[in-house]
């Protein structure tokens, strides 16, 4: 097995960032220092109502939960709406409880590849644009944060919770 390349990270400058830096995705194995922060996110989506259920976990690099979110979100127009809503709410939560280091994962991989390569469909252009004036911009609060996929598998946890967010917001409603 060959040598894989080294993750990118984008480390916010003392004074500001320079325009168009962006989330990258790195791999799932790569080193990360001890203040790192793990934040799975996902959505349950339901297109007759477009209703979604959005949720994040945030966890340490032993893999010890940290925090958890999550929020039902109406007028959702897609899956992948949903997806990135659910990034856009983790970190905004990761603003509110001063993480500056951390690594997100989903599981939607067409989602990563948009917000990696900066192709903001018109569906989601208001929300990417968030994620990347939340992450990137000269008053970010992140001193380092990161986007990659992980598997479907691997986001059992956090995809439960979604559901039950949404579920809940169906029983009462």
């Amino acid at each position: 097995m060959g040598e894989r390349p080294a993750p990118s990270y984008q480390h916010k400058p003392p004074s500001l960032r320079p325009p168009h830096q962006h989330l990258h995705r790195s791999r799932e194995d790569s080193p990360l220092n001890n203040q790192e922060i793990y934040c799975n996110t996902d959505a349950a989506w339901i297109s007759t109502s477009r209703t979604a259920g959005l949720a994040w976990i945030f966890s340490d690099r032993n893999q010890m939960e940290l925090d958890r979110g999550s929020k039902v979100q109406t007028t959702v127009t897609s899956p992948c709406m949903g997806e990135a809503l659910a990034i856009r709410e983790a970190l905004l939560h990761a603003a509110s409880q001063n993480y500056s280091t951390f690594c997100i994962r989903s599981d939607s991989q067409v989602l990563v590849q948009a917000i990696s390569s900066l192709r903001h469909t018109t569906e989601l252009y208001g929300v990417l644009s968030d994620i990347d004036a939340i992450s990137f911009s000269a008053s970010s609060p992140f001193d380092c944060c990161c986007l990659f996929f992980t598997p479907r598998a691997n986001n059992g946890l956090v995809d439960r919770l979604a559901k039950a967010c949404l579920s809940s917001h169906i029983a009462l409603g």
